[in-house]
């Protein structure tokens, strides 16, 4: 552990502005930029025995000095997030109320957070899985973590970054006489995509950046709406007890929107004593070559008479439409 380790530290700021536009209706906008000063992880070193850690801040202290030492560059986290909203509110006035807010944002860097986007594991009951470790991520285990084989940092679009966020939500309440109401919601929502990048395997680590982030484009856009009714009946003394019937339709339109695509290139990996690459098989120097050298066309190369038929295919899509029903009783 560094001696010197400092603790995790974010910055952010936010400016906003609302103005009501009528006694119903209010206007809001808001401009947040948030970054990651300095994170927590293991940054991985090379020694005989294969991989030794340092537990600190990456790009600083005891990690970032043992790098420089031989001539490796030392990579700090970077996160930054920028978003402007605006939205539109409407009170709950005269039996109903709503919300809708528009986001353009932009998630950049290299750092994937502490529920790594960028070791997505998916699962066959139609689910993905961050890499569940925090601060003890991929993202800084060895020093050519963290550069695309372009031979510069991959620095990009972050794997969970949808610059376009349109969101509704509303819901309407009927009173039928003083002891009956019945409430219908709705939610809907379309966003951009996420970004879609080539992966290969590099010295036995897998899921390593060959262009770049984000170089195949993006999924498809996102789009899901959901309903809700409530049905509620009160009774007993001061009615006191009140009985709720409810139905829940997620996915009501039984979209099936394309959420991830497979992006590993070929199953085959890239080893430093790759001849057909000219790649020393020292740890240190085929390093720092990685980091300063474009080997992405010769390492594609390579890799194209071994190149797996599932990639760019999209293999992970929206769960179907479900429906819950549900009864309680509230006192």
């Amino acid at each position: 552990i560094d001696p010197n380790i400092e603790a995790f530290r974010q910055s952010e700021y936010t400016i906003g502005v609302e103005h009501s536009l009528t006694r119903d209706f209010l206007l809001r906008g808001r401009y947040t930029h948030k970054q990651v000063d300095r994170a927590v992880e293991d940054i991985g070193l090379f020694s005989p025995g294969g991989e030794a850690y340092v537990i600190g801040n990456p790009g600083f202290g005891l990690a970032a000095s043992i790098n420089e030492s031989v001539g490796l560059a030392p990579l700090k986290a970077v996160r930054d997030y920028d978003a402007v909203e605006i939205a539109l509110d409407k009170r709950f006035v005269n039996n109903f109320y709503f919300n809708t807010s528009y986001t353009w944002s932009r998630l950049f860097g290299n750092y994937a957070g502490l529920a790594s986007s960028d070791e997505v594991t998916v699962f066959t009951n139609g689910t993905a899985s961050g890499r569940n470790s925090p601060n003890v991520n991929r993202n800084f285990d060895l020093p050519f973590i963290g550069f695309s084989a372009l031979g510069q940092p991959d620095n990009g679009r972050l794997a969970t970054d949808r610059p376009h966020v349109f969101k509704f939500s509303g819901a309407y309440e009927q009173r039928w006489n003083g002891t009956n109401s019945t409430e219908i919601s709705g939610f809907t929502t379309l966003q951009s995509g996420t970004p879609v990048s080539t992966r290969f395997t590099f010295l036995g680590v897998a899921g390593q950046f060959l262009n770049g982030r984000g170089d195949l484009g993006r999924t498809e856009a996102f789009s899901q709406s959901d309903l809700g009714l409530r049905h509620r009946y009160r009774f007993g003394s001061n009615e006191r007890f009140t009985l709720v019937a409810t139905l829940d339709i997620l996915n009501l339109f039984d979209e099936a929107n394309e959420l991830a695509r497979f992006e590993t290139i070929s199953s085959t990996g890239i080893t430093f004593g790759s001849e057909d690459l000219d790649l020393t098989d020292d740890a240190v120097e085929a390093s720092q070559i990685f980091q300063t050298e474009n080997t992405s066309q010769r390492i594609n190369n390579f890799l194209q008479s071994t190149r797996d038929p599932r990639y760019n295919q999209p293999n992970l899509f929206q769960l179907p439409r479900s429906v819950r029903f549900g009864f309680r009783l509230q006192f």
